[in-house]
């Protein structure tokens, strides 16, 4: 009975002794793989014991062995051991061989593809395709981030912090919105503690203009108003006449001319059926057009010329949309519209009010001027929109403009979800984009602004330079990826009185040279409250050459943060003569000009590939690379820097608007 016991306690222990053996030094587990190598260690042990009588002290033996057996395992990967049983048996002591891998943590995430194309979506559409993400290492792995490059991509579906177990997988739905016809690309990428992070995925796709199953009109020169207007053959004659009887979801296709009208819009498409007036056979190719791009989009010559009207003073725009949604106005030629504000009447050359779902593209604004006098009695709103919401204007030219007190384009009045996108505006006396009165959630991307204020001789109108993209007012918006060159000021941010606040604002990843300062922050209505204008962020821009690269007006500091900025060449790098607390700035780059407030700052030659050119990418050995505040969250500095690339690389931001990849 007494050596049962023995024998049955022994086989205990070295099971205990054994489901442990296979475990690494930081972390003891079982092995169930194991269980068939066991069981052939343990079952002629067991045999062995039925003859043998071993004495109470085996079991010390074996305890001391496994203590061995522990010590021994070290590192993980592919161990071996033994256990000795001392007896009083003529073969002791018996040794019994041990084995077992310990397993190293990995942390790796995969995806089931390292590429998606969209193919072609039609402009104005959406495709959707999925990526699976999937921890293919053995330990738990974070995703910290998302992030995407390229025109008209986005993803959901993953959001910062979610943990993949071992073989767990998550869906990331990627969308293709092509906001213009051509080729585009992009990628995404997921930044995780995995040791392969980031995991990226290519993207591509094509946007092609939609074929219309809508109604067709057509407008030419030599038609007649009484026509029905539905055929090449009996065309109106008459721009209005479309604009007063176009249906839901049709096309006007305007041919080939001159035409001397101004236009009031009286219907509205809905949602999925705007009703688009463009000239016949319009086409965007691939690459885009009109804008800055250089190149003439396809289809007729449409010109809407308004020598015809002298100067006009009675307050009636050229084109008028109030109230009406869903229309697409693109390719279009407007031209030589002249005012002159009498009698307090504010003249305006495009005018939306009231709108809603309105896209205005690829079409060209020029010589529109106001001839009164610069003494304030006289102004000109070239396009101006007021309280509507979801207008896209993108792609267009504004070219030699004359707004006296007035600006190119406005967004007033709480107008919500207005983008104005790949605009080229150029040679204007006054400010180029307003964003004021509550205008919120605004985008401004990828706008090229030149001689603004500036003449091309170098003189500044009225002796008053003026701005490029003045926030007066507006709210939560993005200014971002901009080239602004030889303008009054590139950016500023501040109410003028009688305006709501200038808040939660972010300027990134924009360009600004050869203008007198390249950015304000804080108002100069006041020496002392700074309390309108707070929540402002300035991130990785780039001002070159510029009179001044920034200036420190009153504004609430604690809410303020300008990091990441590269000042190079300015004639003077930083202003405050009010001393005011300038704010969260830092991880700037000074080189020229003096330096500002940062501890961390660099003041170093950022070494732009090609300053001249424009072309301000680093080169390898840049300071700039890698220099940028470690702590930079993505959500302030987005997903593309100026060139459209990805904007984190490396694991730790760059400084300047270009990100080296």
């Amino acid at each position: 009975m007494r050596t049962g016991r023995y024998q049955y306690l022994l086989v205990l222990g070295l099971l205990a002794m054994l489901s442990s053996f296979g475990r690494s030094q930081d972390e003891w587990s079982p092995l169930p793989g194991r269980v068939v190598q066991w069981a052939t260690v343990l079952l002629p042990a067991y045999v062995l014991l039925q003859v043998v009588l071993l004495p109470v002290a085996v079991l010390r033996v074996v305890s001391r062995a496994r203590t061995e057996a522990m010590d021994a395992l070290g590192p993980a990967g592919v161990k071996v051991s033994f256990v000795s049983l001392m007896s009083n048996a003529p073969n002791s002591p018996l040794s019994i061989s041990l084995s077992g891998t310990g397993n190293a943590p990995t942390y790796l995430l995969g995806a089931n593809t390292t590429s998606l194309d969209f193919g072609n979506v039609n402009v104005g559409n959406a495709g959707s395709l999925n990526a699976t993400l999937t921890n293919t290492g053995n330990s738990a792995v974070t995703i910290s981030g998302v992030t995407v490059t390229g025109t008209g991509f986005s993803t959901s579906g993953i959001t910062p912090g979610i943990i993949l177990m071992p073989n767990q997988s998550a869906t990331m739905n990627v969308a293709f919105a092509p906001l213009t016809a051509g080729s585009l690309t992009g990628s995404v990428s997921v930044v995780s503690n995995a040791t392969n992070s980031p995991t990226t995925i290519s993207l591509s796709g094509s946007g092609v203009p939609p074929v219309s199953s809508g109604p067709q009109f057509y407008v030419s020169t030599t038609g007649n108003d009484a026509n029905s207007g539905t055929s090449l053959s009996a065309p109106w004659q008459t721009i209005q006449k479309a604009m007063n009887n176009a249906t839901t979801g049709s096309t006007v296709n305007i041919m080939a001319g001159t035409y001397n009208e101004r236009l009031t819009l009286g219907v509205s498409g809905t949602a999925g059926n705007y009703i688009t007036f463009q000239p016949n056979g319009f086409s965007v190719p691939s690459g885009g057009c009109g804008g800055y791009t250089g190149v003439t989009c396809g289809g007729d010559q449409v010109i809407l010329d308004y020598t015809y009207l002298g100067t006009v003073s009675d307050g009636v725009p050229y084109l008028h949309i109030s109230g009406k949604s869903h229309i697409r106005v693109q390719g279009i030629t407007f031209q030589n519209f002249t005012t002159h504000e009498l009698s307090s009447i504010f003249n305006k050359g495009v005018f939306i009010e009231s709108s809603n779902f309105i896209e205005v593209k690829n079409n060209k604004f020029l010589n529109i001027k106001d001839t009164g006098p610069h003494d304030g009695t006289s102004a000109l709103g070239a396009f101006r929109i007021t309280s509507s919401n979801n207008l896209l204007v993108y792609g267009n030219e504004f070219g030699n403009m004359v707004t006296n007190y007035g600006e190119t384009l406005t967004d007033d009045v709480n107008s919500t979800f207005f983008t104005a996108e790949n605009n080229w505006i150029h040679d204007t006396d006054g400010i180029g984009i307003d964003l004021g009165n509550g205008a919120n959630n605004f985008t401004i991307r990828s706008n090229k602004l030149e001689y603004i204020s500036i003449k091309r001789d170098g003189s500044v109108w009225y002796g008053n330079p003026s701005i490029a993209v003045y926030n007066v007012g507006g709210n939560t918006g993005v200014i971002e990826r901009n080239f602004v060159d030889h303008a009054g000021v590139g950016f500023e941010v501040q109410p003028e009185p009688g305006d709501q606040a200038t808040h939660d604002v972010t300027i990134r990843n924009n360009v600004v040279q050869n203008s007198q300062t390249g950015i304000v922050l804080g108002t100069w209505y006041s020496n002392t409250d700074g309390s309108s204008v707070y929540n402002i962020n300035v991130f990785n821009n780039t001002f070159y050459r510029n009179g001044t690269g920034i200036v420190v007006r009153p504004m609430t500091s604690a809410s303020v943060s300008w990091e990441n900025n590269i000042f190079a060449n300015n004639g003077t790098a930083y202003v405050n003569t009010l001393n005011w607390n300038p704010g969260k700035a830092d991880y700037n780059l000074y080189f020229g000009g003096g330096t500002g407030p940062g501890a961390n700052s660099v003041t170093l030659n950022p070494l732009f590939n090609n300053a001249l050119a424009g072309d301000f990418s680093l080169q390898p050995t840049s300071p700039a690379i890698n220099a940028g505040d470690p702590n930079t969250s993505a959500t302030v500095v987005g997903a593309a820097d100026f060139a459209g690339n990805p904007r984190i690389v490396g694991g730790r931001i760059d400084i300047g608007a270009y990100e080296a990849q």
